[in-house]
Protein backbone atom coordinates (compact mmCIF):
# COMPACT_ATOMS: atom_id res chain seq x y z
CA UNK A 1 0.00 0.00 0.00
CA UNK A 2 1.41 3.55 -1.07
CA UNK A 3 1.42 6.55 1.20
CA UNK A 4 -0.33 9.11 1.12
CA UNK A 5 1.61 12.15 -0.79
CA UNK A 6 1.91 14.34 2.41
CA UNK A 7 2.49 11.05 4.74
CA UNK A 8 5.66 10.54 6.39
CA UNK A 9 7.55 8.17 8.40
CA UNK A 10 8.42 9.11 12.08
CA UNK A 11 9.62 7.50 14.66
CA UNK A 12 8.86 8.54 18.18
CA UNK A 13 11.51 7.16 20.82
CA UNK A 14 10.66 6.72 24.14
CA UNK A 15 7.20 4.60 25.19
CA UNK A 16 6.29 6.99 28.32
CA UNK A 17 3.86 9.45 28.69
CA UNK A 18 5.68 11.63 26.71
CA UNK A 19 6.46 9.83 23.51
CA UNK A 20 2.83 7.74 23.69
CA UNK A 21 1.18 11.23 23.24
CA UNK A 22 3.11 12.37 20.44
CA UNK A 23 2.86 9.21 18.60
CA UNK A 24 -1.21 9.59 19.49
CA UNK A 25 -1.34 12.84 17.69
CA UNK A 26 0.80 12.46 14.89
CA UNK A 27 -1.21 8.99 14.41
CA UNK A 28 -3.82 11.50 14.46
CA UNK A 29 -2.47 13.49 11.55
CA UNK A 30 -2.12 11.40 9.36
CA UNK A 31 1.24 10.12 9.41
CA UNK A 32 2.92 7.03 9.69
CA UNK A 33 4.04 6.33 13.25
CA UNK A 34 6.37 3.47 14.88
CA UNK A 35 7.12 3.88 18.74
CA UNK A 36 10.39 2.42 19.67
CA UNK A 37 10.95 1.42 22.97
CA UNK A 38 13.81 0.15 25.13
CA UNK A 39 12.09 -1.93 27.47
CA UNK A 40 9.71 -5.15 26.79
CA UNK A 41 6.53 -2.91 28.17
CA UNK A 42 5.49 0.33 27.17
CA UNK A 43 4.75 2.39 29.97
CA UNK A 44 8.15 3.92 31.18
CA UNK A 45 7.84 5.46 34.73
CA UNK A 46 4.66 4.63 35.52
CA UNK A 47 5.88 0.90 36.43
CA UNK A 48 3.83 -1.66 35.50
CA UNK A 49 4.00 -4.84 37.93
CA UNK A 50 2.04 -7.60 39.23
CA UNK A 51 1.65 -7.51 43.75
CA UNK A 52 0.72 -11.51 44.12
CA UNK A 53 -1.75 -11.97 40.86
CA UNK A 54 -2.65 -8.08 41.21
CA UNK A 55 -1.60 -5.34 38.02
CA UNK A 56 0.00 -2.57 39.56
CA UNK A 57 1.71 0.89 39.16
CA UNK A 58 4.68 1.38 40.96
CA UNK A 59 5.47 4.79 39.72
CA UNK A 60 3.15 7.92 38.56
CA UNK A 61 -0.68 7.22 38.87
CA UNK A 62 -2.41 10.48 40.18
CA UNK A 63 -4.03 12.53 37.62
CA UNK A 64 -4.77 15.86 38.18
CA UNK A 65 -7.93 17.62 37.28
CA UNK A 66 -5.58 20.65 35.73
CA UNK A 67 -4.21 17.62 33.28
CA UNK A 68 -6.20 18.11 30.51
CA UNK A 69 -3.38 17.03 27.73
CA UNK A 70 -3.09 13.78 29.69
CA UNK A 71 -6.80 13.59 29.77
CA UNK A 72 -7.09 13.80 25.64
CA UNK A 73 -5.15 11.76 25.25
CA UNK A 74 -7.08 8.82 27.50
CA UNK A 75 -10.20 10.30 26.40
CA UNK A 76 -8.74 9.86 22.38
CA UNK A 77 -8.64 6.08 23.30
CA UNK A 78 -11.51 5.44 25.05
CA UNK A 79 -9.95 5.05 28.23
CA UNK A 80 -11.24 7.83 30.58
CA UNK A 81 -13.24 6.67 33.44
CA UNK A 82 -11.22 8.24 36.86
CA UNK A 83 -12.34 8.00 40.33
CA UNK A 84 -11.28 10.59 43.12
CA UNK A 85 -7.79 10.00 44.95
CA UNK A 86 -7.99 14.03 46.39
CA UNK A 87 -3.98 14.69 47.53
CA UNK A 88 -3.17 14.02 50.91
CA UNK A 89 -0.48 13.91 52.81
CA UNK A 90 0.70 14.54 56.11
CA UNK A 91 3.46 15.33 58.96
CA UNK A 92 4.07 14.78 62.45
CA UNK A 93 5.56 18.27 63.89
CA UNK A 94 5.75 18.59 68.06
CA UNK A 95 4.32 15.46 67.71
CA UNK A 96 0.78 16.51 65.87
CA UNK A 97 -0.06 15.52 62.60
CA UNK A 98 -0.50 17.89 60.38
CA UNK A 99 -2.25 17.28 56.70
CA UNK A 100 -2.03 18.75 53.49
CA UNK A 101 -5.52 17.73 51.91
CA UNK A 102 -6.94 19.29 48.41
CA UNK A 103 -10.39 18.28 50.22
CA UNK A 104 -10.29 20.40 53.21
CA UNK A 105 -8.54 23.49 52.02
CA UNK A 106 -9.36 25.66 55.23
CA UNK A 107 -7.44 23.24 57.37
CA UNK A 108 -4.45 23.05 54.51
CA UNK A 109 -3.78 26.98 55.44
CA UNK A 110 -3.63 26.39 58.71
CA UNK A 111 -1.14 23.50 58.49
CA UNK A 112 0.66 25.77 55.85
CA UNK A 113 0.10 28.70 58.13
CA UNK A 114 2.27 26.20 61.31
CA UNK A 115 4.76 25.17 58.96
CA UNK A 116 7.28 28.20 58.65
CA UNK A 117 7.63 31.72 59.36
CA UNK A 118 4.97 34.38 57.91
CA UNK A 119 7.30 35.70 55.76
CA UNK A 120 8.09 31.95 54.11
CA UNK A 121 4.23 31.76 53.97
CA UNK A 122 3.46 34.83 52.28
CA UNK A 123 6.50 34.02 49.73
CA UNK A 124 4.75 30.42 49.02
CA UNK A 125 1.72 32.21 48.95
CA UNK A 126 2.85 35.08 46.43
CA UNK A 127 4.07 32.21 44.07
CA UNK A 128 0.95 30.29 44.47
CA UNK A 129 -0.97 32.77 43.34
CA UNK A 130 0.89 33.85 40.34
CA UNK A 131 0.44 30.07 39.24
CA UNK A 132 -3.53 29.84 39.95
CA UNK A 133 -3.73 33.03 37.79
CA UNK A 134 -1.85 31.87 34.75
CA UNK A 135 -1.70 27.87 34.26
CA UNK A 136 1.63 28.49 31.72
CA UNK A 137 3.48 29.14 35.55
CA UNK A 138 2.68 25.56 36.37
CA UNK A 139 5.28 24.09 33.78
CA UNK A 140 9.02 24.91 33.10
CA UNK A 141 10.17 27.80 30.75
CA UNK A 142 6.92 30.17 31.45
CA UNK A 143 8.07 33.75 31.65
CA UNK A 144 7.14 33.78 35.51
CA UNK A 145 9.27 30.89 36.35
CA UNK A 146 12.13 32.25 34.12
CA UNK A 147 12.07 35.72 36.38
CA UNK A 148 12.21 33.89 39.49
CA UNK A 149 15.33 31.87 38.14
CA UNK A 150 17.29 34.63 37.03
CA UNK A 151 16.39 36.27 40.59
CA UNK A 152 17.21 33.69 42.66
CA UNK A 153 19.09 30.74 41.66
CA UNK A 154 22.18 31.90 42.92
CA UNK A 155 21.63 30.02 45.46
CA UNK A 156 19.63 26.44 46.09
CA UNK A 157 16.25 25.99 47.43
CA UNK A 158 17.07 25.51 51.11
CA UNK A 159 17.69 29.15 51.43
CA UNK A 160 15.60 30.30 49.61
CA UNK A 161 12.59 29.58 52.65
CA UNK A 162 13.96 29.48 56.18
CA UNK A 163 15.05 26.35 57.50
CA UNK A 164 11.38 25.23 59.67
CA UNK A 165 9.39 25.75 56.36
CA UNK A 166 12.43 23.74 54.26
CA UNK A 167 12.52 20.93 56.86
CA UNK A 168 8.75 20.62 57.14
CA UNK A 169 7.20 21.22 53.83
CA UNK A 170 9.80 22.16 51.43
CA UNK A 171 11.59 18.73 51.57
CA UNK A 172 8.92 16.79 51.63
CA UNK A 173 7.57 17.96 48.49
CA UNK A 174 11.03 18.20 46.14
CA UNK A 175 11.73 14.82 47.53
CA UNK A 176 8.50 13.69 46.61
CA UNK A 177 8.71 15.00 43.10
CA UNK A 178 11.92 15.26 42.30
CA UNK A 179 13.98 12.66 44.16
CA UNK A 180 16.21 15.27 45.46
CA UNK A 181 16.99 17.61 48.67
CA UNK A 182 16.09 21.02 48.86
CA UNK A 183 19.84 22.02 48.22
CA UNK A 184 19.72 20.14 45.23
CA UNK A 185 17.16 22.15 43.75
CA UNK A 186 16.46 25.74 42.86
CA UNK A 187 13.64 28.68 43.39
CA UNK A 188 13.40 28.77 39.51
CA UNK A 189 11.67 25.03 38.94
CA UNK A 190 9.51 25.12 42.41
CA UNK A 191 7.01 26.71 41.05
CA UNK A 192 6.35 22.88 39.13
CA UNK A 193 5.66 21.72 42.99
CA UNK A 194 3.60 24.70 44.28
CA UNK A 195 1.57 23.65 40.86
CA UNK A 196 1.11 19.67 41.90
CA UNK A 197 0.09 20.61 45.09
CA UNK A 198 -2.63 23.18 44.44
CA UNK A 199 -4.53 20.47 41.93
CA UNK A 200 -6.88 17.84 43.24
CA UNK A 201 -5.96 14.50 41.55
CA UNK A 202 -7.87 11.41 40.09
CA UNK A 203 -6.91 7.89 39.23
CA UNK A 204 -7.82 5.76 36.41
CA UNK A 205 -10.65 3.27 37.74
CA UNK A 206 -8.60 0.54 35.40
CA UNK A 207 -5.07 1.56 35.97
CA UNK A 208 -2.80 2.27 32.99
CA UNK A 209 -2.72 -1.26 31.21
CA UNK A 210 -5.88 -0.70 29.68
CA UNK A 211 -4.77 2.67 27.95
CA UNK A 212 -1.66 1.53 26.89
CA UNK A 213 -3.72 -1.74 25.48
CA UNK A 214 -6.04 0.83 23.11
CA UNK A 215 -2.85 2.72 21.83
CA UNK A 216 -1.09 -0.57 21.10
CA UNK A 217 -3.81 -1.37 18.95
CA UNK A 218 -3.94 2.22 16.64
CA UNK A 219 -0.11 2.42 16.66
CA UNK A 220 2.89 0.25 16.06
CA UNK A 221 5.15 -0.39 18.62
CA UNK A 222 8.64 -2.20 18.69
CA UNK A 223 9.25 -3.07 21.89
CA UNK A 224 13.02 -4.37 23.27
CA UNK A 225 14.78 -1.61 20.42
CA UNK A 226 17.08 0.21 22.00
CA UNK A 227 17.92 3.37 19.41
CA UNK A 228 22.00 3.92 19.27
CA UNK A 229 22.42 6.79 17.13
CA UNK A 230 20.51 10.10 15.40
CA UNK A 231 21.36 9.70 11.52
CA UNK A 232 21.70 13.07 10.25
CA UNK A 233 22.40 14.25 6.52
CA UNK A 234 22.98 18.01 5.60
CA UNK A 235 21.19 19.16 8.98
CA UNK A 236 17.86 17.26 8.02
CA UNK A 237 17.05 13.73 10.02
CA UNK A 238 17.44 10.54 7.96
CA UNK A 239 16.88 7.90 10.06
CA UNK A 240 17.88 5.63 13.25
CA UNK A 241 20.34 3.26 14.34
CA UNK A 242 18.81 0.54 16.26
CA UNK A 243 19.86 -2.79 17.99
CA UNK A 244 16.77 -5.29 18.49
CA UNK A 245 16.95 -7.61 21.24
CA UNK A 246 20.77 -6.82 21.92
CA UNK A 247 21.45 -7.62 18.29
CA UNK A 248 24.02 -5.07 16.02
CA UNK A 249 22.45 -1.65 15.53
CA UNK A 250 20.79 -1.53 12.07
CA UNK A 251 19.77 1.65 10.26
CA UNK A 252 16.05 2.53 9.69
CA UNK A 253 15.38 5.38 7.17
CA UNK A 254 12.34 8.35 8.96
CA UNK A 255 12.10 11.35 7.70
CA UNK A 256 11.33 12.79 11.13
CA UNK A 257 11.82 11.72 14.91
CA UNK A 258 10.60 12.44 18.07
CA UNK A 259 12.96 11.68 21.27
CA UNK A 260 10.65 11.17 24.23
CA UNK A 261 13.39 10.05 26.19
CA UNK A 262 14.93 11.63 30.04
CA UNK A 263 17.92 14.28 29.04
CA UNK A 264 20.52 11.44 29.64
CA UNK A 265 19.20 8.86 27.54
CA UNK A 266 18.56 11.53 24.56
CA UNK A 267 22.27 12.75 25.28
CA UNK A 268 23.28 9.24 23.95
CA UNK A 269 21.57 9.17 21.65
CA UNK A 270 22.31 11.91 19.89
CA UNK A 271 26.36 11.94 21.10
CA UNK A 272 27.92 10.95 17.90
CA UNK A 273 25.84 13.55 15.42
CA UNK A 274 25.78 16.61 18.36
CA UNK A 275 27.91 16.47 20.71
CA UNK A 276 27.48 19.70 21.97
CA UNK A 277 23.92 18.74 21.98
CA UNK A 278 24.46 16.23 23.93
CA UNK A 279 27.03 17.20 26.19
CA UNK A 280 24.39 20.07 27.67
CA UNK A 281 21.51 17.46 28.25
CA UNK A 282 23.91 15.06 30.13
CA UNK A 283 24.02 18.37 32.52
CA UNK A 284 20.64 17.79 33.92
CA UNK A 285 20.29 15.83 37.15
CA UNK A 286 18.56 12.59 37.82
CA UNK A 287 18.16 11.21 40.88
CA UNK A 288 17.33 7.28 42.53
CA UNK A 289 14.41 5.94 44.16
CA UNK A 290 12.97 2.52 45.17
CA UNK A 291 9.87 1.80 45.70
CA UNK A 292 8.11 -1.42 48.21
CA UNK A 293 4.86 -1.68 47.53
CA UNK A 294 3.59 -3.98 50.14
CA UNK A 295 -0.45 -5.65 50.54
CA UNK A 296 -1.05 -6.21 54.27
CA UNK A 297 -4.17 -8.45 55.27
CA UNK A 298 -6.31 -5.00 56.73
CA UNK A 299 -6.19 -1.59 56.28
CA UNK A 300 -3.25 0.52 57.32
CA UNK A 301 -4.30 4.12 56.60
CA UNK A 302 -7.77 5.97 56.99
CA UNK A 303 -9.79 8.20 55.12
CA UNK A 304 -8.66 11.10 57.07
CA UNK A 305 -4.54 9.97 56.77
CA UNK A 306 -3.31 8.68 53.74
CA UNK A 307 0.19 9.13 53.96
CA UNK A 308 2.75 10.02 55.90
CA UNK A 309 6.14 12.14 54.96
CA UNK A 310 9.34 10.87 57.32
CA UNK A 311 12.58 13.01 57.53
CA UNK A 312 14.82 10.75 59.67
CA UNK A 313 15.32 7.65 57.90
CA UNK A 314 15.45 6.39 54.30
CA UNK A 315 11.88 6.11 53.62
CA UNK A 316 10.65 9.33 53.15
CA UNK A 317 6.66 8.39 52.31
CA UNK A 318 4.45 5.71 53.15
CA UNK A 319 0.98 6.00 51.35
CA UNK A 320 -1.87 4.19 50.71
CA UNK A 321 -2.08 2.47 47.34
CA UNK A 322 -5.41 4.21 46.76
CA UNK A 323 -8.39 6.01 48.41
CA UNK A 324 -10.37 2.64 48.77
CA UNK A 325 -7.11 0.72 49.04
CA UNK A 326 -5.69 1.52 51.84
CA UNK A 327 -4.57 -2.11 52.29
CA UNK A 328 -1.47 -1.41 49.75
CA UNK A 329 1.05 0.49 50.96
CA UNK A 330 3.95 2.10 48.78
CA UNK A 331 6.62 2.99 50.62
CA UNK A 332 9.04 5.10 49.03
CA UNK A 333 12.80 6.09 49.10
CA UNK A 334 14.52 9.00 48.09
CA UNK A 335 16.35 11.77 48.95
CA UNK A 336 20.17 11.87 50.40
CA UNK A 337 19.43 8.57 52.46
CA UNK A 338 17.24 6.81 50.42
CA UNK A 339 18.94 5.81 48.12
CA UNK A 340 19.45 2.22 48.53
CA UNK A 341 22.21 0.21 47.15
CA UNK A 342 21.37 -2.86 49.36
CA UNK A 343 17.98 -4.63 47.25
CA UNK A 344 18.44 -7.75 49.04
CA UNK A 345 15.66 -9.33 51.03
CA UNK A 346 17.05 -8.86 54.50
CA UNK A 347 17.39 -5.05 54.15
CA UNK A 348 14.36 -4.75 52.22
CA UNK A 349 12.62 -6.64 55.30
CA UNK A 350 14.36 -4.01 57.91
CA UNK A 351 13.76 -1.10 56.35
CA UNK A 352 9.93 -2.02 55.65
CA UNK A 353 9.52 -3.41 59.75
CA UNK A 354 11.29 -0.14 60.67
CA UNK A 355 8.89 1.85 58.86
CA UNK A 356 5.61 -0.51 60.09
CA UNK A 357 6.78 0.68 63.64
CA UNK A 358 6.91 4.45 62.68
CA UNK A 359 2.90 4.33 61.31
CA UNK A 360 2.55 2.00 64.62
CA UNK A 361 3.57 4.89 66.75
CA UNK A 362 2.75 7.75 65.37
CA UNK A 363 -0.80 7.10 63.08
CA UNK A 364 -1.87 3.93 65.48
CA UNK A 365 -1.68 1.81 62.69
CA UNK A 366 -2.56 -2.07 63.50
CA UNK A 367 -0.51 -4.74 63.24
CA UNK A 368 -0.99 -6.44 59.98
CA UNK A 369 0.60 -9.52 58.49
CA UNK A 370 2.11 -9.17 54.92
CA UNK A 371 0.52 -11.00 51.78
CA UNK A 372 2.35 -9.67 48.90
CA UNK A 373 5.45 -7.19 48.26
CA UNK A 374 7.22 -6.03 45.64
CA UNK A 375 10.49 -3.91 44.69
CA UNK A 376 11.05 -1.45 42.38
CA UNK A 377 14.20 0.45 42.13
CA UNK A 378 14.80 3.28 39.24
CA UNK A 379 18.49 4.06 39.29
CA UNK A 380 17.57 8.04 37.36
CA UNK A 381 13.44 8.56 38.42
CA UNK A 382 13.15 11.78 39.17
CA UNK A 383 14.50 14.58 37.46
CA UNK A 384 15.72 17.67 39.28
CA UNK A 385 16.50 19.53 36.32
CA UNK A 386 19.32 22.46 36.70
CA UNK A 387 19.84 25.90 38.35
CA UNK A 388 19.07 28.50 35.67
CA UNK A 389 16.81 26.09 33.81
CA UNK A 390 15.30 28.51 31.18
CA UNK A 391 18.91 29.12 30.36
CA UNK A 392 18.92 25.80 29.28
CA UNK A 393 15.87 24.96 27.46
CA UNK A 394 16.41 27.97 25.41
CA UNK A 395 19.98 26.41 24.39
CA UNK A 396 19.09 22.85 23.49
CA UNK A 397 15.57 24.93 21.62
CA UNK A 398 18.33 26.23 19.35
CA UNK A 399 20.37 23.81 19.18
CA UNK A 400 17.60 21.47 18.23
CA UNK A 401 15.97 23.91 15.52
CA UNK A 402 19.11 23.64 13.52
CA UNK A 403 18.11 19.78 12.62
CA UNK A 404 15.06 19.30 10.63
CA UNK A 405 13.18 16.67 11.20
CA UNK A 406 14.17 16.49 15.09
CA UNK A 407 11.82 17.07 18.24
CA UNK A 408 12.41 16.48 21.58
CA UNK A 409 10.25 15.80 24.05
CA UNK A 410 10.69 14.58 27.61
CA UNK A 411 10.28 15.77 31.61
CA UNK A 412 13.25 17.85 31.61
CA UNK A 413 11.21 20.46 29.55
CA UNK A 414 7.95 21.73 31.07
CA UNK A 415 8.31 19.50 34.59
CA UNK A 416 8.52 15.47 35.50
CA UNK A 417 4.35 15.40 36.24
CA UNK A 418 2.41 13.22 34.11
CA UNK A 419 0.89 16.19 32.27
CA UNK A 420 4.29 18.20 31.88
CA UNK A 421 5.67 15.13 29.77
CA UNK A 422 2.40 14.70 27.73
CA UNK A 423 2.37 18.27 26.91
CA UNK A 424 5.86 18.05 25.55
CA UNK A 425 4.69 15.20 23.76
CA UNK A 426 1.80 16.60 22.39
CA UNK A 427 4.01 20.15 21.23
CA UNK A 428 6.99 18.05 19.51
CA UNK A 429 4.05 16.11 17.22
CA UNK A 430 2.66 19.58 16.56
CA UNK A 431 5.84 20.40 15.54
CA UNK A 432 6.46 17.85 13.73
CA UNK A 433 3.27 18.07 11.55
CA UNK A 434 3.76 21.45 10.50
CA UNK A 435 7.54 20.74 9.79
CA UNK A 436 6.40 18.04 7.21
CA UNK A 437 3.45 18.93 6.34
CA UNK A 438 -0.03 17.08 7.81
CA UNK A 439 -2.98 14.71 5.47
CA UNK A 440 -5.38 15.79 7.93
CA UNK A 441 -5.78 18.86 9.19
CA UNK A 442 -6.81 18.85 13.10
CA UNK A 443 -5.67 16.90 16.07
Amino acid sequence: MSLEPTQRRVAVVGGGIAGLTAALRLELLGHDVEVIEADSTLGGRFGLDRLGDRPVMTGGKNIGREYHTFRWFTAELGCDAYESFGYNASRIKDGQILTIDSERRGQTLKNIRRMGSARDFARLASMAARIRADRRNRFLGSRYLTGVSRKHDHAPLSEFFGPEMTDTLIRPMVIRNNGAEPHEMYPGTFGTNIAMLLDHYDQLSGGIQPVLDAFAKRVPVRLDARVTDLEIRDGKVTGLRISEAGAEPRSTDYDAVVLATPAYATAEIVRSARPRLASRLADVRYFPSTVVLVEYDRDIFTHEVRALAMDDGPCTNAGSYGQEERHIVRYTYSGAEGRLTDLGPENIDRLTSRTEERLRTHLGAPRAERVNLLVKHWKAAYSGYLPYHAEFLAEVRESVAGIAGLELAGDYIQGVSIEGCARTGRAAAGRIADHLGSPRRTA
